[in-house]
């Protein structure tokens, strides 16, 4: 699960360390249910064992990460209620974010998102779905970060430590396909200002993922 780890540096450790498992939880190390070791994080991370419970502990808080043996914590499997729940906050704040994003775009924004379109299609045509799932972050929260509301990004971004690491049951092409089709959407209609276009574009994706992730989970 932490192959090719760097170790922590000693400098500011514990949000090294909390950081460090946000980006592993975005990209879907954490597999929903099973449950995360501390010596294990420790070992990889090459640090003593008291940064990474606080750093589990701060997740426990926000719901990220939940109680799933015993005294073990991990991704918590999410029931339908939860995923409908996620779909539904998601589509109110990270629509508004887009609002907010096309209302304060540059050319600097729209050439960002041009590259990580262009970096989404590859991904989608090699099958790459490691490759695919990070880069799907990285372009929505370029638009989300656009908005220039650190508050709705916050928000936001735990809402995607609860579900990314249940997207990678969406490895089907056909996801892919659909979701890019999306992407190149919103990118349109962000270039041509148009911010009721682009909201309902993303909206759709969130939309989509929730229906395909509800097959994949519970069909």
């Amino acid at each position: 699960m932490f192959e090719n780890q760097k170790p922590i540096q000693k400098d500011k450790l514990h949000n090294q360390v909390y950081d460090r498992l946000c980006t592993l939880l975005r990209e879907g190390e954490f597999t929903p249910g099973k449950a995360v070791r501390v010596a294990e994080v420790a070992k990889a991370f090459g640090v003593s064992a008291m940064p990474v419970r606080e750093a589990l502990t701060r997740l426990l808080a926000v719901g990220v990460l939940s109680n799933v043996s015993g005294r073990s914590v991990g991704v918590p499997e999410l029931s339908l209620e939860e995923l409908e729940d996620l779909r539904d906050v998601r589509l109110e704040v990270e629509t508004l974010a887009t609002r907010w994003a096309v209302e304060k775009k540059d050319a600097a924004f729209l050439a960002d998102l041009e590259g990580l379109l262009d970096q989404l299609e590859n991904s989608a045509l090699s099958g790459d779905v490691r490759q695919y799932v990070k880069t799907n972050y990285e372009f929505h929260f370029r638009v989300y970060q656009q908005s220039h509301s650190s508050t709705l990004t916050e928000i936001i971004n735990t809402l995607w430590l609860r579900v990314s690491p249940h997207l990678y049951y969406l490895e089907r092409e056909e996801h892919f396909k659909v979701s890019n089709e999306h992407h190149r959407k919103i990118v349109r209609m962000i270039r041509e200002g148009d911010a009721d276009g682009a909201s309902a574009a993303l909206g759709q994706d969130i939309s989509d993922a929730y229906d395909m992730l509800v097959k994949a989970i519970f069909n």
